[in-house]
């Protein structure tokens, strides 16, 4: 066996493990890499998203070069001599790196007499700290060295970690009579630790994996541990006396029950909230909160002391779903918050499909399928997490005014901060104990206090808005109220002299007395301004009737040319007739409607289109039948047309649009088409064009359909 054939990949990582990784586990979550994902549609923002993404992309070209580099660099002695770590009566706890030599099994056959066999040729390669090694199948195989010189305590507690490795099999040399070391595999004894082995049957009971051991006096001790997991591993190990690591056990648990209960309160308030406010955003917001809640809850090995028998798959699969399914939560949270359902429907439907696929991904966190989902899932993310970032700063920059915005990208910079140190750590570019803590640990939960700051902005500015609303509302309906109190006043007042001004003007005219032609024209004059008046006053009239449903509607059966003749027979100028373009298809359709009501739909409508097209522009008019044997009319017009939110806004009371101003009218024409129509059982549609025209269609269901033509239910009233 030759030294390159059993160091094999030493120095890098295996080919075809990308920044993504092929493991069941690993210590980011996928869904944490879109914590802060969100997008804005815009064509400015394009050159810099670019830039972004190549940078990204280069920056994972890089990975297993610049991990090949941080593990070459962390090479020990050059003469293959390992320094034991010396354990003084001071030592309260040490790390071992630079205390241990390391021997990779690619090919995943040496046995533990192999291993001692390579170590006596002098082929296991000293390091000068522990490095990790990212996701791998290949074995990895350790040597620490210690010393406890004479007078030192003899009783120690090694402990490594990380929690979520599934294989760590320690081979401690048995005491012999000599004093000297074992020479063989048998003078060995084996612990097996790892997240394989039930908590109930660890030597501690403790978070990481640790056990106490008792050193000889005055000799070097030499102790092997196999490596094997599914997972990515960060290896890390660290001698310590008990008292000392009593006190870190209590410093440790304190602070990853902060860590959790920060986690909890919010998941339990904003999901409060959501409920109260039916909020999608405020639920989807805390179900990623949950989500990394759980998998920091098993990653991090606290999971195992409240359930201390739970197999090792049943953690792989709680922290590789909770990791698929935070993803999944942060696509949907992005899609409310940003409302791409109406801002950017293409988009909005990609963030949902891509939501899909990674939870049908879920069942293969525990299958060999896994190391195809988990890059795939972790590559999305972090080109998504680009995308977020230069589109985020974008959005930012373009409203200055929302400060909400602020707090996403900021929420994005830590979460993606904290990604890339722990990822860097993970491949071996920096020191496996480069920081205190799991630097994406921290920063998760400051990227979610901070994200959950913007989502409190939110909140505010929709209540805000729907405090606006009901104010508006408020308004409306006193107006709608003053509204009705001037009808009231308006049908006892001026009625009556509205009829004397009329009847007057009629006897004048029958007397014969005023035979002056230009006289006569005056008369005609008030008589018409008399009537038109009288209108005014019946069509505020029959809106608030309607508008209360008190207005009872007689349906009597009438053939549609007679319904068109009189509906577009007084339009109230004559010398507007030769403008319209009437067209019946089928004059003897039989209906039952409320034939004078009904007229008063159709009227208005063309004199609207008569009113607000330009003089010269004909109207075009059809009545007839459809496919089914609905009634259609449709008005067709010339004029200025209207913009799609103004078409929404067809038929509210009092509502006028843009290209309606400088003529007359109160915004009650088309309210009360809409209501008669509707009353009828039918629709009243619009299609318009900014600067084209209009097209306004009604349609009436046949006689003897759902409710008869006309005949909207049993008491013949109309319902507003």
């Amino acid at each position: 066996m030759t030294k390159d054939a059993i160091i094999g990949r030493q120095g890098g990582q295996p080919a075809g493990h990308g920044a993504g990784g092929g493991g069941r586990r690993k210590p980011v979550p996928a869904a944490a890499l879109y914590s802060g994902v969100h997008c804005y549609s815009g064509r400015h923002s394009g050159r810099a998203l670019r830039r972004l993404c190549t940078l990204v992309f280069l920056l994972c070209a890089l990975l297993p070069w610049l991990a090949g580099a941080g593990n070459a660099s962390a090479g020990g002695a050059a003469d293959g001599q390992v320094e034991p770590l010396r354990l003084e009566a001071a030592t309260a706890g040490a790390s071992l790196a630079g205390h241990f030599a390391r021997l990779v099994d690619p090919e995943r056959k040496l046995g533990f007499a192999d291993v001692l066999q390579a170590d006596a040729a002098g082929l296991l390669e000293p390091r000068a700290d522990f490095r990790g090694v990212g996701q791998t199948r290949d074995i990895h195989w350790y040597r620490f060295d210690l010393l406890r010189p004479p007078g030192v305590p003899a009783d120690w507690i090694l402990e490594m970690g990380e929690a979520y490795i599934d294989h760590l099999d320690l081979f401690i040399p048995k005491p012999t009579p000599s004093g000297r070391p074992p020479e063989g595999a048998e003078g060995y004894r084996l612990v097996r630790l790892g997240d394989f082995v039930p908590f109930s049957q660890r030597p501690l009971k403790t978070r990481l994996h640790a056990l106490a051991l008792t050193l000889p006096e005055g000799r070097p001790v030499s102790l092997y541990l196999r490596v094997d997991s599914i997972s990515a591993i960060r290896l890390s190990a660290r001698v310590w006396t008990p008292a000392a690591y009593i006190a870190h056990q209590g410093a440790d648990l304190l602070f990853q029950g902060l860590f959790l209960g920060v986690l909890g309160i919010l998941a339990l308030g904003y999901v409060a909230l959501g409920l109260l406010l039916r909020d999608e955003a405020l639920l989807a917001y805390t179900g990623y909160v949950a989500t990394v809640f759980v998998y920091y809850l098993f990653a991090n090995g606290t999971a195992a002391l409240l359930l201390p028998d739970l197999p090792g798959w049943a953690f792989n699969l709680a922290v590789g779903a909770s990791g698929f399914l935070g993803f999944s939560a942060a696509l949907v949270m992005w899609v409310h918050i940003l409302d791409l359902k109406a801002h950017a429907p293409l988009l909005g439907r990609c963030y949902r499909g891509l939501a899909l696929l990674v939870l049908l991904a879920v069942p293969t966190t525990v299958t060999p399928l896994y190391a195809l989902t988990n890059p795939a899932v972790t590559l999305s993310a972090l080109a998504v997490v680009a995308i977020a970032l230069a589109l985020t700063a974008r959005l930012a920059w373009l409203t200055p005014g929302d400060l909400s915005l602020r707090f996403y990208l900021a929420s994005t910079l830590v979460s993606l901060s904290g990604l890339t140190v722990a990822q860097l750590m993970l491949r071996g570019v920096l020191p496996a104990d480069f920081a205190v803590a799991d630097p994406y640990q921290v920063a998760s939960m400051l990227a979610v206090l901070v994200l959950g700051v913007g989502l409190a902005l939110r909140i505010g500015r929709l209540q805000a808005e729907r405090l606006r609303a009901r104010e508006e509302s408020a308004f409306a309906t006193k107006r709608a109220e003053e509204q009705r109190t001037f009808v009231a006043m308006l049908s006892h007042e001026f009625r009556t002299p509205l009829a004397n001004i009329d009847s007057a003007a009629q006897m004048i005219e029958l007397s014969g007395a005023v035979a002056v032609p230009s006289a006569l024209n005056r008369l005609e004059r008030i008589r018409l301004t008399t009537r038109k008046m009288a209108e005014l006053v019946d069509l505020f009239l029959s809106a608030d009737a309607l508008d209360q449903g008190a207005l009872a509607l007689k349906p009597e059966p009438v053939r549609l040319g007679q319904l068109m003749e009189e509906a577009l027979g007084g339009l109230e100028e004559p010398e507007e007739e030769s403008r319209l373009a009437v067209a019946v298809d089928a004059p003897d359709l039989p209906l039952r409607v409320d034939a004078p009501f009904l007229g008063v739909a159709i009227g208005n409508l063309a004199q609207n289109a008569l009113r607000y097209s330009p003089p010269e522009s004909p109207v075009r008019v059809t009545a007839g039948e459809d496919g089914e044997g609905w009634m259609v009319v449709r008005v067709a017009d010339r004029g200025r047309g209207m913009s799609a939110e103004e078409v929404g806004q067809i038929g509210s009371i009092y509502f006028r649009a843009a290209s309606s101003r400088g003529t007359k009218g109160a915004g009650l024409g088309l309210y009360m088409t809409q209501k008669i129509v509707a009353a009828h059982g039918g629709t009243l549609t619009v299609e318009s064009v900014r600067g084209e025209g209009s097209v306004f269609t009604i349609r009436l269901p046949p006689v003897g359909g759902k409710g008869g033509a006309g005949s909207p239910g049993p008491a013949g009233t109309m319902s507003g």
